[in-house]
C-alpha cells in the first residue's frame, strides 16, 4: 500500500529530521573523501561541514521542517558527531575509495533496477566492496532479519553484476551513530535469494496494478509512517 501511495499516486513524503541528516552527512562524506589523503582530518571535515551547510542552505531546510526534533544546534550536533564517529571505524588518510554516489542501472531477471552506491572499492583479488553510510539505529534483529537489513546492497551487487560484470566480495553498512560497521560476505546463495526477493516483489506489484487490489502489511514500522492516516488499515 505505501508503494502505491509513493510510486503510483505521487503522494510526496515531507522529509524528515532523519532523511535531512542523513542526506547532509552522506554530502559532506562525499566532498570529504575528494580531498587528498593528507588532508582528511577532523579539522578538515569540520570546516567541509560548516561549507557544505552553507552551500545548500541546510539552515533553510532543517528550519523548514514540519516535525523538527530539535533545534539547529541539535541538528549540527548530531550530523558532527556522525562525522567524527568516522575515525573510529576507519583512517580516513589510509582509505582511497574507487567510486562514490555512484549510479548504477541494471536489469536483474528482467525486472529493471537504478541505484546509488554511497562508495565502492577493489579489494586486493580486484572484488567490489560496497559500503553504505547510515546515521540511524541499528536495526533491531527482532524486527529486521540479516538479509533485510543487507537487502539494499546486495541488490547493488547484483546491479553490478549484470551491468558491469564486477563480482562483489562483501558489503558493509557503516552505522556512524553507534561507531560501528556490520559486514558480511557476499555468496551466491545471498545473491540468490535478493534475486527471489526482486522478482517476487515485482510480480506482487505487478498484480496488485492489475487487481487495484494493495495489501496492507501492518506491522510497528506503521506507527512512523507518514501514509497512515489515509491507509485503509487504519481508518
Amino acid at each position: 500500500m505505501k508503494f502505491k501511495f509513493s510510486r503510483i499516486d505521487r503522494l510526496v513524503e515531507p522529509p524528515t529530521w532523519a532523511t535531512h541528516l542523513g542526506t547532509f552527512v552522506h554530502e559532506v562524506l562525499e566532498h570529504f573523501y575528494q580531498l587528498d589523503a593528507s588532508e582528511r582530518t577532523i579539522d578538515a571535515v569540520r570546516s567541509l561541514a560548516g561549507e557544505r551547510w552553507k552551500v545548500s542552505d541546510w539552515e533553510a531546510q532543517v528550519t523548514g521542517l514540519e516535525k523538527p526534533q530539535g533545534s539547529l544546534r541539535d541538528f549540527k550536533v548530531a550530523a558532527f558527531d556522525c562525522l567524527a564517529n568516522l575515525w573510529k571505524l576507519e583512517d580516513p588518510q589510509q582509505i582511497e575509495l574507487d567510486g562514490m554516489e555512484h549510479e548504477v542501472l541494471a536489469e536483474v531477471d528482467g525486472v529493471a533496477l537504478k541505484g546509488y552506491i554511497d562508495r565502492f572499492v577493489f579489494d586486493a583479488d580486484g572484488r567490489v566492496v560496497i559500503g553504505d553510510y547510515k546515521t540511524g539505529a541499528i536495526p533491531n534483529p527482532r524486527f529486521k532479519s540479516e538479509d533485510d537489513k543487507f537487502f539494499q546492497l546486495l541488490t547493488y551487487a547484483l546491479m553490478l553484476q549484470e551491468a558491469d560484470q564486477e563480482e562483489t566480495s562483501k558489503v558493509q553498512l557503516f552505522y556512524l551513530k553507534h561507531s560501528a560497521v556490520h559486514e558480511v560476505a557476499v555468496t551466491p546463495v545471498k545473491l540468490n535469494i535478493a534475486k527471489g526477493v526482486i522478482v517476487e516483489t515485482k510480480e506482487a506489484v505487478d498484480a496488485s496494478c492489475a487487481s487495484q487490489e494493495f495489501v496492507c502489511n501492518v506491522t510497528k514500522l506503521c506507527d512512523w509512517c507518514h501514509f497512515k492516516p489515509m491507509c485503509p488499515a487504519h481508518r
